[in-house]
């Protein structure tokens, strides 16, 4: 399957290039963006963008993942949206799920844009990607991602505890959203 472009009204979610690291450097790079964040560190390390988007299509080929950039119609860099896709057994079934995650420039914060990014990425990872399952985590610093996940129809399902590497914890929440239930609430 060739790398996917989404569009909403307001975004375009496409491949990244190697033309976006200048504004995933800045937009990534901010402290705040940052400590919302679950994986982005801070400071943002030279090079890490660049080793980043390299990785992007190999994972999506080999079915991993699906990392997409977030741009405005303008066709300007805002943010980032994936799914970490694998499969599981569950009660004697094998099950497809996507874990997502994302972020976006502060910039561009409370004005409903990742909603409607996890929303097309959700309808397209259960529509064309048939998956079983959406899963998400955030951390209990980040209440905004939290709504996100709540306005997209996941729910809340637990919060577990990640060790850091200098032995403090981060408290996330897990949320879900079943293809089920999806369907049934289009």
């Amino acid at each position: 399957m060739t790398h996917p472009e989404l569009r909403t009204p307001r975004l375009i979610l496409r491949p990244f290039s190697f033309h976006d690291i200048a504004g995933i450097e800045t937009l990534a790079g901010d402290p705040e963006v940052a400590a919302g964040s679950v994986l982005i560190p801070h400071p943002y390390p030279p090079g890490l963008a660049q080793r980043w988007i390299a990785s992007h299509d190999s994972a999506w080929r080999a079915g991993e993942a699906l990392i997409l950039a977030i741009d405005d119609v303008d066709g300007k860099l805002i943010g980032s949206i994936s799914v970490v896709l694998d499969e599981q057994r569950e009660a004697g079934r094998l099950i497809s799920r996507g874990c997502l995650g994302y972020w976006l420039g502060r910039p561009y914060w409370g004005m409903g844009l990742m909603t409607e990014a996890v929303t097309a990425m959700i309808d397209f990872c259960f529509q064309e990607l048939g998956l079983d399952r959406i899963e998400a985590l955030h951390h209990t610093a980040n209440p905004a991602s939290g709504a996100v996940m709540r306005k997209c129809g996941l729910s809340y399902r637990g919060s577990d505890e990640q060790p850091l590497p200098d032995g403090q914890f981060l408290s996330l929440l897990r949320y879900r959203l079943d293809a089920s239930t999806w369907q049934a609430g289009r």
